[in-house]
């Protein structure tokens, strides 16, 4: 693997952890995803978000993967094996892909019980697999990976490293970041070869690649006024709201979710744009949009209402001469290798982008005297992520 360092821990660690991976498991996972007929993702809290970023690039590339959502509202049925059976039938051999830090996210546990029993069956072996990706390989989902399917082991946090320290959220991020951003680069890594129709052994050189160029958006992102403004902006009191649409929207939930646990310790609310319980801003609240082509038509007129109100935009996007990006105060721009067809990989650098955000709020607050205690941080994780 390639020889980097971040001025980040947090991100040292992700390089390091990805360099870990066995690219044997990584390979297996790669041969049970590209012979799918049809790809289920399945996690909760961030880990959902970050599976659904990749497998939407899998469904939208040329020759597309048939990707469907557990959450669906015409989801096959409520019983997950019940389920599996009917997608089967209509697509072929079915792919429970799950992304779970602990390997004990409830409900992925339930449904790949409830699929491992199908698999049990007489002859149905080999039409049904449970692709797992977890910090915890000896968990119960890892396991039921390593029996019906494949196991891939990400390293995430260590129980040592947990600290009660604000200072320390640099060293080791916050609620998983080390875990859900490594799993990122790998299923990234993974698509990528699946839309090549490549050899597995390519996929070193894309996680490689993907490191080196997330790196220095990092890098980038902390030297930037962009983040800078970003943490005078949220340390204000005032309401955040994140907008963006189809992965792009992944991306925002994801931010939020980090930025909240923050943000309610001052007393204010983060909020997604969209949501059902999304009140009207005022003046003076924050926006951050994530847009890759910066013309999204919906998300465009969100930045239109939100100066009307009064309210800051701040944008990140792929596309520097576009209607969001001249709508906004504060533009941050993300290259990335895209062309129609292929996984594009500017929702996972947006991703790696918004991750100091938080880390740095942390810093400014507890600058102003605030600490937050990182065991409610943990205690949020356990129920949320």
């Amino acid at each position: 693997m390639v020889s980097l360092r971040s001025s980040l821990g947090f991100m040292n660690n992700v390089i390091q952890n990805v360099s870990e991976v066995d690219v044997r498991q990584v390979a297996d996972l790669y041969k049970d995803l590209k012979s799918a007929g049809v790809i289920v993702p399945h996690g909760e809290g961030r880990s959902k978000g970050a599976v659904s970023i990749v497998c939407s690039e899998l469904a939208k590339m040329d020759r597309g993967k048939i990707v469907v959502d557990r959450s669906d509202v015409g989801f096959a049925d409520r019983d997950f094996g019940q389920a599996a059976l009917k997608l089967w039938q209509r697509f072929g051999r079915v792919s429970l892909l799950i992304l779970s830090g602990s390997g004990r996210s409830l409900i992925p546990l339930v449904d790949a019980q409830k699929l491992a029993l199908l698999i049990s069956k007489p002859g149905k072996t080999g039409d049904y697999t449970i692709d797992v990706v977890t910090s915890d390989p000896e968990s119960p989902i890892g396991k039921l990976g390593q029996k019906y399917g494949t196991c891939t082991y990400v390293k995430g946090r260590t129980v040592s490293e947990e600290n009660s320290l604000t200072s320390e959220f640099k060293q080791y991020g916050i609620l998983e970041d080390i875990f859900i951003l490594s799993a990122c680069i790998v299923l990234q890594a993974v698509a990528e070869c699946i839309y090549e129709d490549s050899d597995a052994n390519t996929i070193s050189e894309k996680i490689n690649r993907l490191l080196t160029e997330t790196n220095e958006i990092v890098e980038s992102v902390v030297k930037s006024d962009f983040l800078h403004t970003l943490v005078e902006l949220l340390e204000r009191r005032g309401v955040c709201y994140l907008a963006g649409l189809g992965s792009s929207r992944e991306v925002a939930r994801m931010t939020g979710v980090r930025l909240s646990h923050v943000k309610r310790a001052i007393g204010d609310q983060v909020y997604v744009s969209g949501d059902t319980n999304t009140p009207p801003p005022r003046a003076g609240d924050l926006l951050i949009v994530v847009s890759h082509s910066g013309e999204t038509e919906v998300v465009a007129t969100w930045c239109k209402s939100f100066k009307k109100m009064g309210g800051v935009v701040a944008s990140i996007v792929g596309a520097k001469d576009s209607t969001i990006a001249s709508l906004s105060d504060y533009t941050l721009y993300i290259p990335s290798r895209y062309s129609p067809g292929r996984p594009n990989d500017f929702y996972i650098k947006a991703a790696f982008a918004t991750s100091p955000i938080p880390l740095f709020l942390v810093d400014r607050l507890q600058e102003r005297g605030l600490k937050l205690p990182e065991y409610i941080l943990r205690w949020y994780h356990s129920i949320m992520a």
